[in-house]
């Protein structure tokens, strides 16, 4: 129904965290259902915060020599991708509510063309499938612009790096972005950071969506081990009387709502659960 691109204007900002991180969250606390993709390599963008055995199903009708989006392609060059086949080329992070695309292993040329081609396909195809489609816009597969073109929301990952916050705020926002629907996370937050949400808003006169992911060594750490999926699933489910303001569970949550609402999902998923 959706199309959610995880996106920065500069490097090392977290857009492929968040990602992840949001993912997990609008899984685990909402009944929908999420596709996770990787434009990328294999082994690249969300994929390199999953243990192997998440990725790699020895039980699969196929074989992962091809690799997840290989697959999609080699379906959509034949004329045979559908809604009815994407989900056996997938992996399941969640059941029933998170997929995981994989990246490229095939190595063959293809054109800048042909792989837009393939991704407005894969596109089509997924939205008629899952409730939100979700992109990291990172610098190692599909051009970011091309995401961009063909995201339905925007997740912008900045930090308090204050001359990145004007150069993003005065210049790419007002001349790139003015009419898409975004938005902003705070990746390793600092609240004694005297570039609080607060004066962001009030330096920058800036009203729309924003929230923070605080600097976590639990996830640094998860992440780099692997291990990110577990971890997150521990803080996605965590009781809401035992959740503390700031912290990463709460972030998470905040996230995911800020995320569903701005792509009007909760919504639809309202008048859905009252039989609409």
């Amino acid at each position: 129904m959706s199309t959610i691109t995880f996106w920065s204007p500069f490097s090392g900002t977290g857009s492929t965290s968040s990602a992840l991180i949001g993912a997990y969250a609008m899984a685990l606390q909402y009944r929908t259902r999420i596709l996770l993709v990787n434009t990328g390599p294999v082994g690249s963008s969300t994929e390199a915060a999953l243990p192997p055995k998440e990725i790699e199903d020895q039980g699969s009708a196929f074989t992962f020599e091809e690799g997840g989006w290989d697959a999609v392609e080699r379906l959509h060059i034949s004329g045979s991708l559908n809604k009815h086949n994407l989900r056996d080329y997938t992996k399941p992070l969640l059941k029933d509510r998170l997929d995981l695309l994989t990246g490229r292993i095939n190595r063959l040329e293809r054109t800048s063309q042909e792989h837009v081609e393939t991704l407005k396909r894969l596109l089509d195809v997924a939205n008629e499938y899952y409730d939100l489609v979700l992109l990291d816009a990172d610098r190692t597969g599909t051009s970011a612009q091309i995401l961009l073109d063909h995201a339905d929301y925007v997740v912008v990952n900045l930090n308090q790096n204050m001359r990145d916050l004007e150069h993003f705020f005065e210049k790419i926002r007002p001349e790139s972005m003015s009419d898409q629907k975004l938005h902003v996370v705070l990746n390793k937050y600092d609240p004694h950071s005297r570039a609080t949400i607060t004066n962001i808003r009030r330096r920058f006169r800036y009203k729309g969506s924003i929230s923070v992911l605080p600097y976590t060594t639990g996830f640094l750490d998860a992440f780099n081990r692997r291990d990110a999926a577990a971890y997150l699933q521990l803080e996605g489910l965590s009781n809401n009387k035992d959740i503390r303001k700031g912290s990463f569970a709460a972030s998470m949550a905040e996230l995911a709502r800020l995320i569903m609402d701005g792509a009007g999902m909760r919504t639809i998923l309202k008048r859905l659960e009252r039989g609409a």
